[in-house]
């Protein structure tokens, strides 16, 4: 096979290795230019975002082009015949496939990689072995080789898609935290199809993957050996320290690792300087470890002290933090209960805490009709989550696999047992197997009835079911025929990509509004911003048809953002603890049975069961994290724990008064003030506040790890049991890891209840007192 110039291996690998470099450096530019624009080019921290990230890329591409140095070659085995024949392809084949089983073992676990590596290290020896002549003029060998190109390539351009596609939602770059949304594969792939434009993203794929492979086997088909044998071995081993250094990617006793790029002050810079494709491949495994025992004894008695108990131990000696939940009865009888959970409304892009768009004015008028908490902050940026800390009142911080998908925790201890004579009912447009909700809700809500995707008259308008509209006014249609007092969630999803305006919806007009104007509110587009005043208009036809019928005076409904969202968001504060995925509305709504005001206690979604039991004036017990939002305790003390979905390994923080504590992977912790509009790091300066802080955040996730699977229900539904006495502490009883033990302990006597506190109120918008903006 004749050719006009030959090209030596060096030269060839060299020459697609600085290629695939300028490509992944143009991609860099485009993330920048696409989430930052070219002005951030002029902010300090930047060139070395884009130095390190050079750095990752550098041993990306050496991780691919590793196989092809050591294997490739050029050649042909001409006339030879038998097993030779049969065998190369074969031996060339299991040393491609055990390298690509290799990279991903090791970038999570290098010593579950140690095998593995033997394993390749033998085939590779065997392969040049036995097989000397094997190469690229032979077609199997051309056809592994064009494959294994394929799927480099394939994996790089399909990465950097998705990559740019989940920070444009989540703001996150490509990491593992990602699969979970494989549980749902239909859901999830049908909520792609219907926001993104799949096929042109699935035929320009193509076309790069083939571009690319036509480029290279332009270049390989004239690969030849040249020099004489001891510069070839020179060669070979000068290229491969190369290859070794730019894989260990600094010049220190450890490797360069993606923790670095999270040293920067900027927090996109962080996310700049990483390489999507090997920061996915190193954060796949659960990487939380489940709960330290160690730890939830350590802050026991912060915990205690926090919320009013003392340090007590259940009948397994394990801690415990067990105690009555105050009754501070503020209606009477058993009204209805609907909660309402309102998909990424995010506060910043509402009426109430004063968008200048207006987007939604109904919820302003709910909001001044009703009790508003305006300093309300869920746990972390995720419905299953979310809706798991509402339910349980323990924050999921459980780690790539949500609480609700894992069959060990399922069985759940919820106040709603508070209730036992209430119909309960749950409501979602599309279907309940979404994260397993169905199997959290039936396992722990008595007699819960699921209303979903089937049972539903209205048409289907996306891949999350009927429209937000059609869901409230068909669960109005069943709360107007119910007789006896009912509990009620419903799951609103309209806010979401791919943010469907349901044509059937002729009351509803779609404004369109200039991009500038919209930046500068905090919408990316027309679409989002429609899709929120679609929310606001699914509430107003709600409450306006509820007003009409006989149940509406006697319901308590529950208004309140399942979690904000960063897309839009202008507050560069806090990194990705930013307020914009944690600070959410939270209304309290009964015209007829409690009065108006806006409340500036911290709370959060943990918050939710334990201050409406207290307000129904129902005994009740828990041993989870959320308060009573109406216990004057907690009008100066009260703290919200907030802690990062998708970023791995996570940070965590605490809200408390104006003050807002961050704390790293590795234990750093930095103070601000959330009403300063560029707050300075405080934890030097106000150390004991940074400690206390840090203290009781360390008590949040440890407790918080160690509740997942220490909440299971002891008590039937309905009853309640009487404080005993503290146990003392005895060595715990089986595999703590597995979380079967029954945790029962002793709380203090409730005090006598305190007197009804006056109404106080400011203007919608404008607290009466310092807020977090």
């Amino acid at each position: 096979m004749p050719h006009a110039r030959t090209l030596p291996k060096t030269r060839l690998l060299a020459g697609i290795g600085l290629t695939a470099l300028l490509l992944l450096t143009l991609l860099r530019l485009a993330f920048l230019w696409n989430f930052e624009g070219f002005a951030g080019l002029r902010e300090p921290g930047v060139l070395r975002a884009f130095y390190l990230g050079f750095k990752f890329d550098t041993r990306w591409v050496a991780l691919a082009l590793a196989p092809a140095w050591v294997l490739l070659k050029p050649g042909s085995r001409g006339g030879e015949s038998g097993w030779r024949r049969a065998g190369a392809p074969l031996v060339l084949f299991l040393c491609l496939g055990l390298y690509v089983a290799l990279l991903c073992i090791a970038m999570v676990n290098d010593v579950a990689a140690r095998p593995w590596l033997l394993a390749w290290i033998f085939a590779v020896a065997l392969y040049r072995g036995l097989f000397p002549l094997d190469g690229l003029e032979d077609l199997p060998a051309r056809v592994l080789w064009g494959a294994y190109g394929a799927v480099a390539l394939g994996a790089t351009f399909l990465g950097y898609f998705v990559d740019f596609g989940a920070f444009a939602y989540i703001h996150m770059r490509l990491n593992g935290a990602l699969l979970m949304f494989l549980d749902n594969p239909d859901i999830s792939g049908r909520m792609l199809w219907q926001t993104y434009p799949i096929l042109r993203l699935a035929l320009l794929l193509t076309a790069l993957v083939t571009a690319g492979l036509w480029l290279i086997r332009r270049s390989a088909l004239r690969l030849r050996f040249q020099g004489s044998r001891g510069t070839r071995i020179l060669a070979r081993v000068a290229v491969s320290v190369v290859l070794l250094a730019v894989m260990w990617g600094k010049w220190s006793r450890y490797p360069l690792r993606w923790g670095e790029a999270f040293e920067a002050r900027h927090p996109f810079h962080a996310h700049l300087a990483l390489n999507p494709l090997l920061f996915f491949l190193e954060t796949r495994a659960e990487m939380d470890g489940g709960y330290s025992l160690d730890e939830v004894k350590a802050t026991h008695a912060t915990l205690a002290e926090y919320f009013g108990i003392p340090v007590a131990y259940d009948r397994e000696g394990l801690p415990s933090l067990d105690r009555a939940v105050e009754p501070r009865a503020q209606v009477a009888g058993t009204p209805n209960i609907v909660f309402i959970q309102l998909e990424s409304l995010a506060a910043f892009k509402t009426t109430p805490f004063g968008n200048p768009l207006d987007p939604t004015p109904y919820l302003d008028r709910l909001c001044r009709e009703g009790i508003l908490f305006d300093r309300f902050f869920v746990v972390m940026e995720n419905t299953s989550r979310s809706m798991f800390a509402t339910l349980f009142g323990t924050p999921d911080v459980s780690s790539v696999q949500n609480a609700t998908r894992n069959p060990l925790l399922v069985d759940q201890h919820t106040l709603l047992s508070a209730l036992p004579e209430y119909d309960k009912s749950f409501w979602l447009g599309g279907s309940a197997n979404w994260a397993q909700i169905r199997a959290a809700l039936k396992n722990n809500v008595k007699d819960v009835t699921l209303h979903e995707e089937g049972s539903f008259s209205s048409p289907v308008v996306d891949v999350w079911g009927i429209s937000d509209v059609d869901l409230l006014l068909e669960a109005h249609a069943k709360f107007r025929a119910t007789r006896t007092p009912f509990w009620a969630y419903v799951q609103t999803s309209g806010n979401h990509p791919p943010f469907t305006i349901p044509p059937h919806h002729k009351d509803f007009r779609v404004r369109n509004l200039d991009e500038a104007r919209l930046k500068a509110a905090g919408f990316t587009g027309n679409e989002e911003f429609n899709a929120v005043r679609l929310m606001d208009h699914a509430l107003e036809s709600f409450f306006e048809a509820a007003r009409k019928e006989p149940y509406f005076a006697n319901t308590i409904f529950l208004l309140w953002g399942d979690h904000g969202i960063p897309r839009g968001s202008t507050d560069r504060r806090f990194g990705d603890l930013t307020l914009a995925i944690h600070q959410v509305p939270f209304l309290m709504y009964a015209p007829g049975l409690l009065r108006p005001e806006r409340r500036h206690t911290i709370a959060s979604q943990v918050d939710i069961l334990p201050t409406l039991v207290a307000l129904l004036g129902r005994p009740a017990r828990t041993k989870t994290l959320g308060k009573d939002l109406f216990d004057p305790r907690f009008e100066e003390s009260a703290a919200a724990f907030t802690f990062t979905t998708f970023r791995r390994p996570p940070r965590h923080g605490l809200l408390q008064g104006d003050f807002y504590l961050n704390v790293e992977p590795d234990g750093r912790a930095r103070l601000f003030r959330t009403d300063q509009p560029d707050p300075p790091d405080l934890a030097a300066t106000d150390p004991e506040r940074a400690r206390r802080m840090q203290e009781l955040a360390r008590g949040f996730l440890a407790w918080s790890r160690f509740l997942l699977s220490h909440n299971r229900p002891d008590i039937p539904w309905g009853a309640t049991a009487a404080p005993g006495p503290p146990t003392p502490p005895r060595p715990p009883k089986g595999n703590p890891s597995l979380g079967f033990h029954s945790p029962w302990g002793a709380t203090a006597a409730p005090g006598p209840l305190p007197p009804p506190r006056p109404a106080s109120r400011g203007p919608v918008g404008s607290p009466s007192r310092s807020a977090p903006p």
